[in-house]
């Protein structure tokens, strides 16, 4: 039964860190997707930090395809997870993808507000 427990969290590590790899290569619908498959079997804080990833992964989706109120609404939400998530998410430095949704999101109110800009894309910032 360990051996069974064992295999079962490398195969959720690597699914995390493939959804990582995809992300840092602006392949967002498809590390949310595989983040998501993650956060159907998390619980508690695992569950909100989780959450969080999809949502940044969204938002960004939706930045590069021009729909900023879809964006600044996902990046205003995926902060509140980060902070409910926040005991599970070891693996993300925090502090800095709380930074760069709060920099994503004031890119996008510039937009929205017609005024010059562009989005702020951002690797995740792994520990």
């Amino acid at each position: 039964m360990k051996l069974r427990s064992l295999q079962l969290q490398n195969m959720v590590d690597d699914r995390f860190y493939r959804a990582c790899e995809h992300f840092d290569n602006e392949e967002y619908f498809e590390a949310h997707e595989v983040w998501e498959d993650l956060w159907n079997e998390a619980h508690g804080a695992r569950h909100a930090f989780l959450q969080c990833l999809i949502q940044v992964a969204v938002a960004l989706h939706h930045g590069r395809n021009g729909n900023w109120n879809g964006a600044r609404k996902l990046c205003a939400s995926a902060l509140g997870y980060l902070e409910k998530g926040r005991e599970e998410g070891k693996e993300v430095d925090l502090d800095r993808l709380r930074d760069h949704v709060l920099e994503l999101e004031l890119s996008i109110q510039k937009l929205m507000t017609g005024e010059p800009g562009e989005i702020s894309y951002f690797k995740l910032p792994r520990i």
